[in-house]
């Protein structure tokens, strides 16, 4: 595992500019949809003891998730970044299909509110939760959308971290 350390916001950036570009070529390559799996932790430290188990956990929830739906998987890859863990997986099925497979893990797994699995369709473009007709997700803390409570740093990254270390210690007492 890489030693943790604060990153840049720069470095954010350009990490998800790297992202978008082998997303691309994946695409590219493959001509199929592809899955961008990375985990949602707030702040500056992106490798952390927790972080290490929910990216685990959630590849390996779907990898389950392709094998149980009959979905061949084409290609994966996995990365162990400063700017934290990345996986990409191509996958033969539709992107439809592939997005309601992924929003089924967020949704139903003790953890899936850490994952951010990203389907990207053949065009290049991303599939959204709402392309399905699903709910945005909801904050850990208080259960607004999440998106307006990260922009408006509503809750402190300490409460944050603190919510999720409940609930990666919750599912580790559960799974032994």
């Amino acid at each position: 595992m890489i030693a943790t350390r604060e990153i840049t916001l720069e470095q954010i950036l350009e990490a998800r500019e790297r992202r978008a570009a082998l997303q691309k070529q994946l695409i590219e390559k493959y001509r199929l949809p592809l899955v961008s799996f990375t985990v949602n932790i707030p702040g500056a430290i992106k490798i952390t003891p927790e972080s290490s188990v929910i990216f685990r956990k959630g590849c390996k929830a779907l990898e389950e998730k392709l094998k149980e739906t009959g979905c061949l998987l084409e290609y994966s890859k996995l990365e162990v970044r400063h700017t934290g863990y990345e996986a990409y997986f191509v996958v033969i099925t539709s992107e439809r299909t592939l997005k309601g497979h992924m929003l089924q893990i967020e949704d139903e797994h003790p953890l899936g509110r850490l994952f951010d699995l990203d389907v990207i369709g053949v065009d290049g473009k991303p599939i959204s939760r709402g392309d399905l007709g699903a709910f945005k997700r909801k904050c850990l803390i208080c259960e607004q959308d999440a998106h307006s409570c990260g922009r408006s740093r509503r809750h402190t990254r300490d409460v944050l971290m603190k919510k999720i270390k409940s609930m990666v210690d919750s599912y580790l007492k559960i799974e032994s």
